[in-house]
């Protein structure tokens, strides 16, 4: 991979006043100044101009709170702009490695002072780890080989394009109500993260190099000492490892393609509720789910404050599988919503990844013998009549396959495997309005 050997940083900041927002940029425009010569400016698609401070000064004097400007600023060794957007300030700065390193206390005490006074989220990262994760692009790609791309995940994109499917890479930016989710080498996480994840799960992360807790809630994450050995081995696990232990791609996901990874840690949302299952070892270390000996369980009420956490040890039950148990028609579901159009083997990675992960368990629990449990497939209509069914039996070669019916808007079939029992359902996914946390749809 060509490397860049540059930093990329990124912050949003949001301002409860006109003035607090002018001063916000006014330290933007100080900061960039004291650690690079500008060279040109711009606004918005304006045309390039050689950099004046009077003239962006007055710019920013006549800012109002209804603003949606972008100002750029280019030196020789950095590129810098700010999105304002109403009272909302987005930061998007690239540096060279040799000034970040003149300069890096400075520049984190820079980002470590604003996230405490009015920051949504930051980050800081080599901008070669930015892009491996994020260019999705395949021409794009051009700090990489041929051979290189070849060994990365693909999938369709909505043109049928073949992409990168970065969903699948451990740094990728991906966003949740608002908020960035991604594994990098420094990372800021507001008080409105921990309405959504419960701030123990962000203290008590394991192998990161350092957690601080900076002031009015915000925390400081530290993956690894040297932001460009992120590509290094031991690195790239810490990075899975913490993408995978904060559950972001249990969260969010913005592809059809599944996420063809077994959880580290689950989440529900009950009215004002966030409940989670951490899967752990004998050591208290995180595990995949069915290796899972201890759970951590938390319960955190956002409008009472009200927090309780438990471990057990033990071994999962049904319900941890199939949450939805239909006591009158003795059955228990769980379900996957796919788009197999976006995959570039007709979702077949993603049906037999799923099915072993439903099919394969290990339970003590006398329900899962005396109830059907069941996996549905929420797919869109047209897909329900292309299952590459063929293709999918030679997958599951271990599995004994039975009861196969189809219809026009589903397909179902019996699968077991020694004790293990299950059975698949393909259905339009314009059923999903219905489920309502129930299974009373025929199968």
């Amino acid at each position: 991979m060509k490397k860049t050997k540059k930093i990329y940083m990124v912050m949003t900041r949001v301002n409860v006043s006109l003035n607090e927002l002018k001063q916000d940029v006014f330290d933007w425009l100080s900061l960039l100044r004291i650690v690079t010569i500008p060279e040109t400016y711009r606004f918005g698609d304006e045309e390039v101009r050689q950099f004046s401070l009077q003239a962006i000064s007055s710019q920013i004097q006549h800012l109002t709170e209804e603003e949606n400007l972008w100002i750029k600023v280019n030196a020789e060794n950095g590129e810098f702009q700010l999105h304002i957007s109403k009272l909302t300030l987005r930061e998007q700065t690239i540096l060279a490695g040799s000034t970040f390193s003149a300069y890096q206390t400075m520049i984190e005490d820079y980002y470590d002072t604003r996230m405490v006074r009015n920051g949504m989220y930051g980050y800081i990262r080599s901008l070669d780890d930015y892009l491996y994760n994020n260019v999705e692009n395949i021409e794009k790609r051009t700090f990489e080989t041929d051979s290189e791309i070849k060994q990365l995940p693909k999938r369709y994109d909505h043109k049928k394009a073949v992409i990168i499917d970065c969903n699948q890479l451990a740094g990728y930016d991906v966003y949740f109500k608002g908020l960035c989710l991604t594994s990098c080498w420094k990372m800021y996480y507001s008080s409105l993260y921990t309405q959504i994840i419960p701030k123990p799960i962000f203290m008590e992360v394991q192998q990161v190099q350092a957690i601080e807790e900076l002031g009015s809630q915000v925390i400081k994450i530290t993956l690894f000492n040297d932001p460009f050995n992120w590509d290094l081995p031991v690195n790239q696990k810490y990075q899975r490892l913490f993408r995978d232990q904060m559950g972001y791609d249990q969260l969010a996901w913005n592809n059809g393609t599944g996420v063809l990874r077994p959880p580290f840690i689950e989440y529900a949302f009950v009215e004002e509720v966030i409940q989670t299952v951490q899967y752990q070892n004998n050591y208290y270390q995180p595990v995949e789910k069915k290796n899972a000996t201890y759970f951590v369980t938390r319960s955190y009420d956002n409008r009472r404050q009200k927090y309780v956490v438990n471990r057990t040890k033990g071994i999962l039950n049904a319900q941890a599988y199939f949450p939805w148990i239909d006591e009158k028609s003795r059955k228990m579901m769980n379900y996957r919503v796919l788009d197999p159009k976006m995959a570039i083997d007709d979702g077949l990675s993603a049906y037999e990844f799923y099915i072993r992960q439903f099919l394969e368990i290990n339970v003590l629990d006398k329900k899962y013998d005396d109830f059907v449990s069941v996996l549905r497939f929420y797919l869109p209509k047209e897909a329900i009549q292309q299952l590459p069914l063929d293709a999918l039996w030679d997958k599951l070669f271990d599995v004994n396959i039975s009861n196969l019916k189809q219809k026009e808007s589903s397909t179902r079939f019996d699968l077991k495997k020694a004790k293990n029992h299950l059975r698949v359902v393909f259905l339009d996914s314009s059923y999903l309005e219905t489920i309502n946390q129930t299974i009373d749809i025929s199968e």
